[in-house]
C-alpha cells in the first residue's frame, strides 16, 4: 500500500453507522457519547450530518482501551454470595 494511499485511508470520512459498526455498539450509543463528549472526535459537514475521521476513531480506540482499567462489576451475582 502506498503512502499516498494510507494517508487516504486514514483520513477517511466514516458515518455514524460505519463507526458504530467498527466499535459494536449501536448508534444511539454513539449519538450520546458525541452528546457528552465522551467519543472520537466528530467533524459536521453541515448540520445533521457528523463525520469521524478514521484516524480519529482509531487514535480515542487506542486511547481508551489504556488510560483506564476495567472497573468491577457484579455480572451474574446470585443470592446469597458474598457481593
Amino acid at each position: 500500500m502506498s503512502e499516498a494511499h494510507a494517508a487516504d485511508t486514514a483520513d477517511r470520512l466514516l458515518r455514524t453507522q460505519e463507526v458504530a459498526v467498527w466499535l459494536a455498539v449501536s448508534k444511539s450509543t454513539l449519538v450520546r457519547w458525541r452528546q457528552s463528549l465522551e467519543g472520537p472526535d466528530v467533524y459536521w459537514l453541515a448540520d445533521g450530518v457528523p463525520r469521524y475521521r478514521a484516524s480519529d476513531v482509531e487514535r480515542w480506540l487506542t486511547g481508551r482501551s489504556t488510560a483506564r482499567p476495567r472497573a468491577l462489576r457484579r455480572v451474574g451475582a446470585r443470592a446469597g454470595s458474598t457481593w
